[in-house]
């Protein structure tokens, strides 16, 4: 079983690889929001990142008497999603944001989209947490964190004041780290290497 990922075992990759489209959809369920986090940090482009997930479920499920095992199926809707993510930022003219990414040489842009999905993967292991927040703590981490909003640009979002917006984020983030406390120094590391950098 791959770390960060418990409800997804190899007997679910198995039912797929018969033809179980509620396996499937139970696969989509747990890993779309990590998939989705990982192309919006290669092209911060919601629609088009949604599409290239959408796409790469897409083509597993049209080979998926390929796959055996988890491991394979993992790299292969990374490698879809992220090769889909790169092709787009090389058609597109060069934002100031992107320049260096894609001027970089192949071998560096892989290592640069391999970073992303390290930390997509990190997002996986503590969305349960997330979603456990209530409401309003959970709307100013997704779009602070997950979206990476400005405090200002959260604040027109939800209509609130920044500074309602900075003790809800402070808030959340008090929150979570107790939670993830009490559960192993695993998650705490990667709690404190994701979250950390938003205070």
């Amino acid at each position: 079983m791959t770390a960060g990922v418990p409800h997804i075992n190899e007997s679910l990759i198995s039912r797929i690889a018969e033809g179980d489209e509620i396996a499937l959809r139970d696969l989509y369920q747990q890993y779309y929001q990590a998939m989705v986090f990982f192309a919006m940090k290669l092209i911060d482009n919601q629609a088009q990142a949604e599409d290239y997930v959408i796409v790469a479920f897409a083509r597993y499920w049209e080979r998926r008497s390929q796959f055996n095992s988890f491991h394979a199926v993992r790299s292969f809707l990374y490698k879809t999603v992220r090769n889909a993510c790169l092709t787009w930022l090389e058609q597109q003219s060069v934002h100031a944001r992107h320049h260096d990414a894609i001027s970089k040489t192949t071998a560096e842009r892989e290592v640069w989209a391999d970073s992303r999905m390290m930390l997509s993967e990190m997002v996986q292991e503590i969305h349960c947490e997330i979603e456990n927040l209530d409401e309003k703590y959970r709307e100013v981490i997704t779009l602070l964190f997950l979206q990476e909003r400005s405090i200002q640009e959260t604040a027109d979002i939800l209509q609130l004041t920044t500074d309602n917006v900075r003790k809800r984020k402070e808030r959340a983030i008090s929150m979570l780290r107790s939670r993830v406390v009490r559960g192993n120094l695993e998650r705490l590391l990667l709690f404190y290497i994701i979250f950390e950098k938003m205070r």
